[in-house]
């Protein structure tokens, strides 16, 4: 199956708080710098989306909130699962209602790094 391009909701006006060049389709949360975003590495952080780009420390970061996007995946995700962010600001499926949920698996993945399309629907599990 192929799903569209750039069928997302974006956040708009805010930069890298960090080196982000080597983490598009990665997992990112807000900073505590205001308006700047930063990698999001644990599962129980409330993240604040994907990242569609590559930038630099101080360089316009575009961040997908919503909808079907790309993203990086570890490991053995199933189509249907849940996912949250992993310790390498991938996503990674979960089952545990103390994850903060980044969407819904679209595709599968066999290998850390496959990039696959997700429905990108922050939230939590219920518990």
């Amino acid at each position: 199956m192929t799903f569209a391009s750039d069928q997302s909701l974006k956040l708009t006006g805010v930069k890298a708080g960090a080196d982000l060049s080597a983490k598009q389709w990665y997992c990112v949360k807000m900073a505590s710098t205001a308006q700047e975003v930063v990698l999001n590495i644990l599962a129980s952080t409330s993240g604040v989306g994907i990242l569609q780009n590559d930038p630099a420390d101080g360089e316009e970061a575009l961040v997908a909130v919503a909808g079907v996007v790309k993203a990086a995946a570890e490991t053995s995700v199933s189509i249907n699962d849940y996912v949250a962010a992993s310790t390498t600001g991938r996503v990674k499926t979960t089952t545990t209602d103390t994850n903060e949920v980044v969407g819904k698996a679209l595709e599968a993945s066999s290998s850390a790094g496959d990039i696959i399309t997700i429905l990108l629907t922050p939230g939590t599990l219920a518990g």
